[in-house]
């Protein structure tokens, strides 16, 4: 089912991205095992506002990669071999996240990630200010019509980027995503 987007739908989302725009934030992405409840996290990145990159780290997960996933992102157990794991840079995490608002493309999954990835070492979650999700948001932004329950159709974050005319670069990367997120956001409040 086709539409065209509805103008103050989209309206709002350009508001909210000005919004952002205007503001600190930080836009995070991670590459995982997989996607299931036992899944963890084996790349995170996250740029500020600006782009500038404030952590791009792999991560040593306590599972083997499946190679499944590996096909995905690129990340094999000997790329992690030496990588610190979750508890390793969980501090770090910590001190850059708490009380800062957060952007992801797919928020549901990266929070649930997250959460997953401490939860293997018994470490409380991450204390973050996680704002709307950047993928649902789009979906509005382009307002294609679904007969689902959510209304909009969602978009993969490669797919979305490349339909806004802008360069997709380094896709299934941490550090790729997350800029392409951002560069997304930008497009969104009318600054591309």
């Amino acid at each position: 089912m086709t539409s065209h987007p509805n103008p103050a739908h989209r309206q709002q989302v350009q508001q909210w991205a000005q919004g952002l725009m205007n503001s600190r934030f930080y836009v995070l992405d991670t590459e995982t095992t997989g996607l299931g409840k036992h899944d963890e996290i084996v790349q995170i990145a996250i740029v500020d506002q600006n782009g500038e990159t404030a952590i791009d780290e792999l991560v040593k997960p306590t599972i083997p990669i499946p190679f499944g996933a590996s096909q995905v992102h690129g990340i094999y157990d000997s790329d992690v071999e030496n990588a610190p794991n979750f508890k390793d840079i969980y501090t770090e995490l910590s001190k850059l996240l708490a009380g800062q608002v957060v952007v992801a493309y797919n928020k549901d999954f990266d929070q649930r990630m997250l959460k997953q990835s401490g939860a293997k070492y018994g470490l409380p979650e991450i204390r973050v200010n996680w704002e709307k999700c950047a993928m649902r948001q789009y979906a509005q932004y382009k307002g294609k019509k679904t007969n689902w329950k959510r209304g909009y159709k969602w978009h993969r974050l490669g797919s979305a980027v490349a339909q806004e005319g802008l360069q997709v670069k380094d896709a299934h990367n941490a550090l790729g995503d997350a800029r392409m997120t951002l560069k997304l956001i930008r497009k969104m409040a009318g600054l591309t």
